[in-house]
This record gives C-alpha cells, sequence and structure tokens, in this order.
C-alpha cells in the first residue's frame, strides 16, 4: 500500500483527504439538518445538501478502492478531484467575499478554505504520484 503511494507522504495526505470527505459526506448525508443549522440555512436547502453529501460519498467509495487496488492508472480521477475541488473553492470564495449572495450570520469562509485546502492537497497527488497514476 505505502509503494502505490511513493511512501508515506503521499498516503497521509490521502488518508488526510479521506477523512475529510467522510466528515463532510457523512454530515451532508446524515445530519442534514445540523449542518444547516450550523450555517442557518433554510430547511428548503436540505435537497442540495444531500446531493452534495452524495457526490462526496461516491468520492469516498473511489478513495477506498483506490487505498486497496492502487494508484496505477488512476489520473482521471485525481485530475477531476483536483478541478473539481479547484472549482468550488473558487465559486465558493467568489459567493462569500464577492457576491455575498444568501450569507447568512453564521456564514464561515470554511467553504473556500476546505476546498481550497483539498484543491492543493489533490494537486500534490497529482504531481508526486505521476509516475504512479499516469500509466
Amino acid at each position: 500500500m505505502v509503494e502505490s503511494f511513493n511512501g508515506y507522504l503521499y498516503l497521509i495526505i490521502f488518508l488526510v483527504i479521506l477523512v475529510m470527505n467522510s466528515f463532510y459526506g457523512i454530515n451532508c448525508l446524515f445530519r442534514t439538518e445540523k449542518f444547516l443549522e450550523k450555517y442557518a440555512t433554510s430547511i428548503e436547502a436540505a435537497f442540495f445538501c444531500r446531493f452534495a453529501g452524495s457526490m462526496i460519498s461516491a468520492v469516498v467509495l473511489m478513495q477506498l478502492y483506490i487505498l486497496f487496488r492502487g494508484t496505477e492508472a488512476t489520473w482521471a480521477f485525481f485530475n477531476f478531484m483536483f478541478v473539481t475541488m479547484t472549482i468550488i473553492a473558487s465559486a465558493s470564495f467568489y459567493g462569500f467575499e464577492v457576491d455575498k449572495l444568501g450569507l447568512t450570520d453564521k456564514a464561515s469562509r470554511e467553504g473556500y478554505i476546505s476546498t481550497g485546502l483539498l484543491a492543493i492537497l489533490w494537486g500534490i497527488l497529482c504531481f508526486g504520484l505521476a509516475d504512479k497514476i499516469y500509466i
């Protein structure tokens, strides 16, 4: 498993991403009401919260598959996640800092900070695992 990730550093980064994705996926899917309350978001947004949680949960399942199967020829997944997190972070930054549409008293920069961090971590993995994923 460690050799599939070119050593412990990239394996740890992958596991950190897995934990972050699991946290958000579980909260969006199974703790929807509390997750929405945390940011003072209307309960009518439950569908979109669960939609996002479903997508994140699919990523978690793919990560678990890669963790045990290996990283060989998984470039599409790694690149897709890097691009996706970059777009989400950019859109979240714009929505919070520029547009401010729908912000509440409990609005948080967590949206673009966490996805920005995930984009950076996915980017590090894309470069660090290039010899494995681009086969």
